[in-house]
């Protein structure tokens, strides 16, 4: 794939981008569901139930974010496949923004 695709359909956008920077794999993608401000990501951060205490940022928590803001996306929302729905204010209050 090349850095972005973008997938539609007579009510949805889907652009897919290839997340640079990642030590978990070098074929690593997020989608963005650009009207609704979603952003879809897989195992570059799981937060845990709300209101329970965070670890420490890891590397993939930063480089997320750094793709996030690279790619000039309006995120509100982050999708995990692996957790609960979380805004990005939480994604900024793990690392410290």
């Amino acid at each position: 794939m090349e850095e972005k695709r973008v997938l539609t359909d007579s009510q949805r956008t889907l652009e897919l981008y290839h997340l640079q920077g990642s030590d978990h794999a070098a074929t690593m993608l997020i989608g963005y569901l650009p009207k609704e401000k979603v952003l879809i990501e897989a195992d570059v951060y799981t937060p845990g139930p709300a209101n329970a205490p965070t670890g420490p940022p890891t590397k993939e928590n930063m480089n997320l974010y750094g793709n996030i803001q690279g790619l000039k996306l309006d995120v509100q929302q982050i999708m995990p496949i692996h957790g609960r729905l979380v805004t990005i204010a939480d994604l900024r209050r793990l690392i410290g923004r």
